[in-house]
């Protein structure tokens, strides 16, 4: 989890400079600043060093951003994610128990339910490969709150203020429409969410 956030950081810090030298002294005139956008996937989270099989996770972001400088801007959005696959936990002895998804992966995680919710502030950034395609990372401030039950009991009750990061590419047509991949941290405290997305966004 960590080389993956930490990946993810370099990757932000090398757009940042990458694209404010090449658009230091470019035309402040700006199309289509606005965007809305809608990104889905999977993956898994990790709950104070306990983590499920990868595969247990499904996350939605919907998003706006701002274009306020030429390859920089301002993002707010919802995240939400919860389990997509029926954890079943059976206790073996005291403290110790046997957790397996629906298709039988076995993970460490001590719980049958997860749901997290965020609200979003980011910057982003981008470095145009083409006329359509173009690499983009963003980092801000996640203010979350996420609850994980066991066996319908709450285990887990939290809130607070996270690091979210994102890097991925986009390919945007003259419509305005764009299909992107990416990857996303959100980190909330003991939790922690790695996930794949696809999205689709609009410009206008």
């Amino acid at each position: 989890m960590m080389k993956l956030s930490n990946s993810i950081t370099a990757i932000l810090l090398t757009f940042s400079v990458s694209t404010f030298s090449i658009n230091v002294f470019a035309d402040t005139d700006l199309e289509s600043p606005h965007t809305v956008g809608l990104n889905s996937g999977g993956g898994g989270i990790e709950y104070k060093g306990k983590g499920t099989d990868g595969e247990g996770v499904g996350v939605s972001y919907l998003y706006y951003n701002y274009q306020f400088a030429p390859s920089y801007y301002l993002e707010v959005g919802i995240a939400g994610a919860e389990d997509i696959n029926d954890w079943e936990c059976t206790e073996k002895s005291d403290n110790n128990w046997d957790c397996l998804s629906d298709y039988d992966n076995k993970f460490d995680l001590q719980a049958d339910h997860f749901e997290y919710n965020a609200v979003i502030v980011a910057l982003k950034t981008d470095l145009s490969l083409s006329k359509r395609n173009r690499l983009y990372a963003k980092v801000g401030a996640a203010f979350y709150d996420y609850r994980i039950d066991l066996d319908h009991t709450r285990i887990a009750d939290e809130n607070g203020t996270g690091l979210f990061l994102e890097a991925g590419w986009e390919y945007r047509w003259d419509n305005g429409f764009g299909l992107n991949t990416s990857l996303q941290h959100q980190d909330a405290g003991d939790l922690d969410i790695d996930t794949f997305n696809i999205g689709i966004s609009y410009a206008f």
